[in-house]
């Protein structure tokens, strides 16, 4: 099992033609963006809040959900 932050999950989709690869690059490209987090509640706050991302939420709980499958291999 893997111990990586979602961040480092995020720079694997990066590049993809779709909502996914767009809210990879938007996460890449803010600056502020927590790097070491790994829990859901945290990252999601960040988005909601602080973030200025195109993309809706439910993009984001699908790459979380990815994240997660992706730790297991």
């Amino acid at each position: 099992m893997k111990d990586h932050s979602f961040y480092q999950y995020v720079m694997t989709v990066r590049g993809q033609n779709d909502e996914k690869g767009i809210l990879a690059e938007e996460i890449f490209n803010d600056l502020a963006f927590p790097k070491q987090e790994k829990d859901f509640n945290a990252l999601s706050d960040y988005i909601e809040t602080a973030g200025n991302y195109s993309v809706s939420l439910s993009v984001f709980d699908s790459m979380y959900e990815d994240y997660q499958e992706w730790l297991q291999f």
